[in-house]
């Protein structure tokens, strides 16, 4: 997911700008959003929930997780959406206009989320695969976990976490990694 709705956006918006301590209340965000987003709100966070943007680690309460606030910045640097409520729109533009400034000047459009190809994520994961292998042939044990190297995969490219599932899940079933799953963690070899 690289495009926001101007609903998400908001909702990402909020979350991030009223959390305290990392975390902000569902409630506490959907009084922030005007009466017309409102209505919305909850679909708006299942979405968000599902692509990773955010999560709820307790009832109710939830945090923008790092791809969310990475997409939250590209949007920002893109979005025509004006704010226009009493609660300090001359600021928030000025924000708005600031970044998309920021991005133009700088010519650096790394925040731009575009999820990568197939064969990109192929050429990405066999290479962080042999890399972790070979660090792990240097201390004596290989066992490679499918949770380590998708992570870094999340991390450092561009991929919604819901094409990395696809992606890696074409890898198992076109048989270029194989899978065994031990104390309930997925270990991976490369069969090429």
């Amino acid at each position: 997911m690289s495009q926001l709705s101007t609903v998400q956006l908001l909702y990402l918006l909020y979350a991030h700008a009223y959390s305290n301590e990392g975390t902000v209340t569902k409630s506490v965000v959907k009084s922030y959003l005007s009466k017309e987003v409102q209505k919305e709100a909850e679909q708006c966070y299942e979405g968000l929930i599902e692509h990773k943007l955010i999560e709820s680690s307790k009832k109710n309460r939830l945090s923008v997780t790092t791809l969310g606030k990475k997409i939250l910045a590209s949007n920002l640097q893109t979005t025509k959406y004006r704010f226009d409520s009493v609660k300090g729109p001359k600021v928030i533009n000025i924000l708005i206009e600031y970044l998309q400034q920021v991005s133009s000047d700088s010519g650096n459009f790394s925040l731009n989320i575009e999820d990568i190809d197939f064969d990109t994520y192929v050429e990405k994961f066999k290479a962080l695969y042999f890399e972790e292998r070979k660090r792990q042939e240097l201390l004596g044990v290989v066992a490679i976990y499918s949770r380590v190297i998708r992570q870094k995969i999340n991390e450092n490219y561009p991929i919604s976490q819901t094409l990395s599932d696809k992606y890696f899940e074409r890898l198992k079933s076109g048989g270029k990694v194989f899978t065994v799953t031990e104390k309930n963690e997925e270990l991976i070899q490369w069969a090429e």
